[in-house]
């Protein structure tokens, strides 16, 4: 079978930069390393991290004195980052970057006055690390979902930075007609828009599209959502275990897209398992 990989596909600039502090930090460590939080969202990436001896625990209280702990991907919570320096722990700050941004924004614009509004999902941890560093009100608009009366003039719209760019204009367009002020401020990561915009490319020139990534990761997700739009036969799996020979029966040419979470070596596992699928039935 022809396998088309995305250029985009599987860790990002700031996964990788995570992934790469956390085997540093498991290297050098004389003590025990935890994650707060699972570092990235893939379970067998998280597994191998675990193998290194690298735990990981939900909140600052399950930390034991003298334990290393690093920031995930998708930062935290302020309250946990500031009991975890009262404590004297010693942290390690994976935050992505681009994770950083609307964790300022949030902060400025609520200083300034701004109701903020994050359109993106409540339960992420992104989210809730950037409702906790607003100074003020602030509202979750989830995609797709209803927006809700803010009773305020000055209104602020930032968005999860894996956010699809046509949700975030539905809510700051729908904003806009409601309020006397609206503050955009575009806070979705480059590489997620680039990334979406190869799967959409990608989905219309194969007869079938695999995206690779942990279920529980929202870019994925999105990836997913974006590719089965343009071509039905898509599936979202975690590895190659999930394949099945029948999905892909007339097919001759597979598109393979992967999270930004995505380690290299699931990504190549699914090629290979493709590569290796004879074409059925196909004209």
């Amino acid at each position: 079978m022809e396998v088309k990989i995305a250029k985009t596909a599987g860790f990002c600039w700031g996964v990788r930069r995570t992934v790469d502090k956390v085997m540093e930090v498991a290297d050098q460590s004389s003590g025990p390393v935890v994650t707060l939080g699972p570092i990235i969202h893939n379970p067998q990436a998280v597994a191998r991290f675990r193998e290194k001896g690298v735990g990981t625990v939900n909140a600052v209280g399950e930390v034991a004195d003298g334990t290393t702990v690093v920031v995930r991907t998708h930062g935290a919570v302020k309250e946990e980052l500031e009991r975890a320096d009262g404590r004297g722990l010693e942290v390690v700050d994976g935050t992505c970057p681009y994770v950083k941004y609307p964790q300022a924004m949030a902060q400025r614009l609520s200083a300034e006055g701004y109701h903020v509004v994050i359109v993106g999902d409540a339960n992420h941890a992104e989210i809730k690390g950037v409702v906790s560093f607003s100074e003020g009100p602030c509202t979750v608009v989830k995609p797709g979902g209803p927006i809700p009366e803010i009773p305020a003039k000055k209104v602020a719209v930032i968005a999860q930075t894996t956010c699809i760019g046509a949700d975030f204009e539905a809510v700051v367009g729908a904003l806009a007609l409601r309020h006397k002020e609206v503050r955009a401020v575009n806070t979705i990561c480059n590489d997620t828009e680039e990334r979406q915009a190869d799967a959409r490319s990608l989905a219309r020139e194969v007869d079938a599209v695999v995206v690779v990534g942990g279920k529980n990761s929202a870019n994925t997700r999105h990836l997913a959502e974006i590719c089965r739009e343009i071509q039905g036969r898509t599936w979202h799996v975690e590895t190659e275990a999930e394949l099945r020979p029948e999905w892909f029966e007339g097919c001759r040419v597979v598109g393979l897209s992967a999270g930004a979470s995505t380690p290299d070596w699931v990504v190549e596992g699914v090629a290979s398992w493709l590569r290796a699928l004879r074409p059925q039935g196909a004209p």
